[in-house]
């Protein structure tokens, strides 16, 4: 389950959030004045990011190198593709 929580509040109860979080699998969006600024998730869920996001890296490298892109090419479209992503993203909020 995914809940807000003020930055003072899980402050005051981080032992409780980990608990919740290491126990349950729930995922906290931490807020600071209203605004999403963090996220605490379960480790296999961040190891998991951690994995999808080298495999994207490592499928852009192979794509420039088919390509025949030079580091620069293949960088802005690394950027582009980011830039593509974090839009829908907050067209999603």
């Amino acid at each position: 389950m995914e809940k807000q929580v003020g930055a003072f509040e899980a402050r005051r109860q981080l032992g409780r959030v980990l608990k919740e979080v290491a126990g349950k699998g729930d995922r906290y969006v931490v807020e600071y004045h209203g605004e999403p600024i963090a996220a605490i998730v379960p480790m296999p869920l961040y190891e998991q990011w951690k994995v999808r996001r080298e495999r994207f890296f490592e499928q852009m490298r192979a794509t420039a190198e088919r390509a025949n892109l030079s580091e620069e090419e293949g960088e802005q479209l690394v950027a582009e593709a980011l830039a593509a992503v974090r839009a829908d993203a907050d067209n999603e909020r």
